[in-house]
């Protein structure tokens, strides 16, 4: 049984015993009902002043009944009141002390800013797909309650834009960051701290107002996102291609598996000064080519089966993620 429905047990017998007590002493001895619940109060806990006790044998008889039957009462109860306490406090230690064991070892993690309505829906979507990441927050007690809807939720307890809150974070081993905190002078500030302590750090902020997006950019942020703006964009696409957006939603749904990845041709790739026709890369991988971009700007969408694969080109491609690890292999980049 659960500690807290143990609680409940407890605390509904020793009011049936107090009643039938009560009730029995007023029966037996003939006192009004205060002062055979205030008799049998007493004498439960312990105090008995001895200023009024039963007289009849009966009643003397009944009293050491409900003694024995109460006194064991309140033993269970308080009993699951004390472990219902330990129990907490007990687990919540174990798994602070758990969770400092993973932070110190952590690498190759996002770092999501503010555990807001936008960094929930971060989290829900890492923890689907087990994607690690660790959770800042200033709200302990949120983070807390949260730990028990997210099963790999790992967390600490302060301040973003501090560089010591981002260090214990491991911010210097991660792979990425996620700024959504309240304000955009925030998710400016930490930014600013994360590329400083980490310059190879993938991140991304979220700005409330367009003219933010200019300053997190130059503070050194990767990508800026307006939930405004895009909220808008997504409706008027709605609006106006509803059935492009319903299918692209159904292909990047996590029942497909389905992943659109950026890749590096590497300078010694197999594919280097090869065709994509002979570089085979469908074939082997699985993975469909959407688009390369050579010297930088000049994008190539659908290329065909003549364009020549060169050091340095990007290449963005689609399939499941079984595909993509495959033309990451094949290109000689990582993925990004």
């Amino acid at each position: 049984m659960e500690p807290l429905n143990r609680i409940k047990l407890g605390i509904l017998v020793l009011l049936t015993i107090i009643l039938t007590a009560t009730l029995g002493l007023m029966y037996l001895e003939g006192w009004d009902f205060f002062t055979a619940l205030y008799v049998t109060v007493i004498t439960l806990s312990t105090v008995g002043y001895g200023d009024i006790t039963p007289t009849t044998f009966w009643g003397k008889l009944f009293t050491l009944f409900y003694i024995i039957c109460g006194a064991g009462a309140m033993a269970y109860t308080f009993a699951s009141i004390a472990g219902f306490i330990i129990e907490g406090e007990l687990k919540k230690i174990l798994r602070l002390k758990k969770m400092e064991s993973k932070l110190k070892s952590i690498r190759d993690h996002y770092i999501i800013c503010g555990f807001g309505k936008i960094g929930k829906v971060v989290a829900e979507k890492f923890d689907s797909l087990g994607v690690p990441y660790v959770v800042v927050d200033i709200d302990e007690k949120k983070l807390a309650r949260e730990a028990e809807n997210f099963k790999n939720l790992l967390y600490v307890v302060g301040d973003a834009t501090l560089d010591e809150v981002l260090i214990k974070a491991g911010v210097e081993r991660a792979k990425g960051l996620i700024a959504t905190v309240k304000s955009d002078a925030e998710n400016l500030f930490v930014t600013i701290s994360a590329r400083g302590l980490n310059p190879k750090l993938y991140i991304i902020a979220k700005a409330e107002a367009e003219t933010t997006i200019d300053k997190l950019l130059k503070a050194g942020a990767d990508r800026v996102v307006s939930p405004y703006i895009i909220g808008g964009m997504r409706i008027a696409e709605m609006a106006l291609r509803p059935e492009i957006l319903d299918f692209v939603s159904t292909l990047m749904d996590e029942t497909y598996d389905m992943e659109i990845g950026r890749f590096t041709i590497h300078p010694q790739s197999e594919v280097v000064g090869k065709t994509l026709h002979e570089s085979k890369i469908r074939q082997r991988s699985g993975a469909t080519i959407l688009a390369i971009i050579k010297d930088g700007d000049r994008v190539i969408i659908n290329p065909g089966p003549d364009v020549v694969l060169e050091p340095y080109n990007v290449v963005y491609a689609f399939g499941t993620k079984e595909h993509l690890e495959k033309l990451k292999e094949i290109l000689g980049s990582s993925k990004k």
